[in-house]
């Protein structure tokens, strides 16, 4: 027996359950989209909006799902400005142009006006012909991820910076120095240039500690340390504290008299300090002897690092032992 032909009422009620399936099933994705708390959204292939969730009509736009169905970016403009439209739909284009997924960071300025870091993940969506018909997009809010990292970096720059700092003066240490007279050697071997080395050493400084107490000589080495750098205070100056009273600078320079005349400066403004001194031999007030090679060139056979060191420490105790507040220098040359 053939199967009774269906009636009209009969296709009309499975039309209906149909209906309502359908009705349900996009009911049933409809609060799952709104249940998610990322912004999601979907796009025609001309950028007209078809489909988002709360939280994208509210987080990002502000406006209920209703007042941005059928629009695109440009209907938008009190709210997003054209250059950023701009922007989104060139984003959008390659998409379409290309097929497949797309990532990347945006900054989106949202409804309550505070401006958000979003990783945005963009995919096309394709009919069964393999025809591109729209965009699916999902945004992350990654503004907490960033405020860390910003945060972390941050902390990272401090730690480096106190790695490579004397507690005391806030000058570059000893460990750091040796690390940038490396990068002066290679400068000057490589792009030529030119560099000085200076030396400093307080004056009678022990009998200082002995007369007043460390206490008032770690203020003597505080406010030396303030003169050395607003006299050597360009981003190619380096002023180092070596080691108890003992300074270096490492600086460039346009000749040698320039060289020359920065260090006998610095000298002159440590004595016009006016800091009385405990042992008034050289002077009644606080004094600096120096030790400084200026290089015009260097050769690695005769002239290391250390031994740059060793002849700038010479130079230094010339300084001192020949009377002190002085300049003992030496001219280094082809």
């Amino acid at each position: 027996m053939s199967k009774a032909k269906p009636t009209y009422e009969m296709l009309e009620k499975k039309i209906e359950l149909l209906e309502s399936e359908i009705k349900l099933k996009n009911s049933f994705l409809e609060m799952l989209f709104d249940a998610i708390p990322n912004p999601i959204f979907y796009k025609d292939k001309d950028g007209v909006y078809k489909h988002c969730n709360e939280a994208f009509s509210k987080t990002i736009l502000g406006i209920p799902k209703a007042e941005i169905i059928g629009k695109t970016l440009y209907d938008f403009s009190e709210l997003i400005p054209k250059k950023n439209a701009d922007i989104y739909y060139e984003k959008d284009q390659e998409l379409m142009n290309k097929y497949g997924t797309q990532f990347y960071e945006a900054t989106v300025k949202c409804s309550d006006s505070i401006s958000r870091h979003y990783n945005f993940y963009k995919a096309t969506f394709l009919s069964e012909s393999k025809e591109a018909l729209g965009i699916v997009g999902v945004m992350l809010d990654i503004s907490e991820h960033k405020k860390v990292l910003k945060e972390l970096d941050e902390k990272n720059e401090k730690l480096n910076a106190l790695s490579i700092t004397d507690p005391l003066t806030e000058l570059y240490n000893r460990r750091y120095f040796e690390e940038i007279l490396k990068k002066h050697f290679s400068r000057l071997d490589r792009a030529k240039q030119k560099f000085a080395f200076m030396m400093i050493d307080i004056d009678f400084f022990k009998d200082y500690n002995d007369s007043l107490g460390h206490l008032q000589g770690d203020e003597i080495l505080k406010k030396i340390s303030i003169v050395l750098k607003e006299s050597f205070h360009r981003p190619t100056d380096y002023v180092f504290r070596l080691g108890g009273e003992e300074f270096g600078i490492l600086y460039n320079y346009t000749d040698s008299g320039h060289a020359l005349k920065g260090a006998q400066t610095l000298i002159k403004k440590v004595e016009k300090l006016k800091i009385e001194s405990a042992n008034k031999t050289v002077s009644d007030f606080i004094t600096i002897s120096a030790g400084l090679v200026v290089i015009e060139y260097l050769d690695y056979q005769h002239l290391s690092t250390k031994e740059l060191y060793d002849k700038v420490d010479k130079l230094l105790y010339v300084s001192k032992n020949s009377g002190r507040n002085k300049l003992s220098y030496e001219i280094i040359s082809q």
